[in-house]
């Protein structure tokens, strides 16, 4: 029987990382969701690789939230990609043992900047907040975008690059699509 793998974004397992000042019955929820989520995981003997978190590891834990643009840039560009390069070479080293090992994909953050999956939030964010007269209109400008955040990007960039065909999935869509039961649990169960 061939180990399968998952990967999945740093916060997945490490809330630490967040911004703090978030919406707290938010988080809780997805705290929640996350855990029952990696006990079935875990339950079902899928081995689990986390991610780096690019907005952590640049900003720090005070950082202010971000629109995706902010991070369209070539420096977080460059940056991600060598925080990605180690994840990169891990998975080149399971794809070269198939009968081995299965690697079931990546999962994301929906929302987040950096690791959206299918969608992230974008707007005319940037500039001094004591110099901006119409702060509430900027803040306002935050909309829900279906593109992924610029880390998961730069990862399929990275993973197209090398030839690698990975699927990229969101929590609720595990839930949703039934994925977890069909690519992790045995067809008997």
């Amino acid at each position: 029987m061939k180990q399968k793998i998952l990967f999945v974004s740093h916060c997945f397992l490490n809330d630490g990382a967040k911004l703090k000042n978030q919406n707290l019955s938010e988080m809780e929820q997805e705290r929640k969701d996350k855990r029952e989520f990696l006990k079935k995981i875990l339950d079902a003997g899928v081995e689990i690789i986390q991610l780096p978190c690019p907005e952590f590891i640049l900003y720090g834990a005070n950082r202010w939230g971000h629109a995706a643009s902010q991070f369209d840039t070539a420096f977080f560009r460059k940056e991600s990609r060598k925080m990605l390069e180690p994840i990169l070479l891990q998975i080149e080293e399971y794809s070269f043992y198939p009968e081995r090992f299965e690697i079931i994909g990546i999962v994301g953050i929906d929302g987040s900047p950096s690791c959206g999956v299918t969608f992230t939030y974008d707007g005319e964010w940037g500039g001094e907040f004591s110099g901006n007269e119409n702060l509430s209109d900027t803040l306002d400008s935050l909309k829900r975008e279906e593109k992924p955040g610029i880390f998961m990007k730069v990862l399929k960039d990275m993973l197209a690059e090398k030839g690698y065909e990975i699927s990229f999935y969101s929590l609720k869509e595990l839930e949703e699509r039934n994925i977890f039961r069909k690519k992790c649990l045995p067809e008997d169960m």
